[in-house]
């Protein structure tokens, strides 16, 4: 059994995941997300085998696209700040 690859978007931002993400997943990489576009810090915590270094990953490679947008284009599109 194979899964399909997803995308989400959090914070204005698509993420691109290979499969479907765990709820602490999401949360993980909201709050990446909310921490990359306000130049915060961030500290997460979860146990073995929960997918933190997938969340980690694709959360701020999504990030790394949109900015990358916004700086060859800054008027053609807003990344979110919440």
């Amino acid at each position: 059994m194979t899964s399909s690859p997803v995308e989400y978007t959090i914070g204005g931002v698509k993420i691109h995941f290979p499969c479907k993400a765990y709820p602490s997943q999401l949360a993980m990489m909201n709050l990446i997300v909310r921490g990359l576009n306000t130049g915060q810090y961030c500290l997460l915590e979860s146990p073995t085998g929960s997918g933190k270094s997938l969340a980690l990953l694709c959360s701020a490679l999504g990030w790394q696209i949109i900015l990358l947008m916004y700086i060859k284009h800054p008027f053609a599109c807003v990344v979110s700040v919440f």
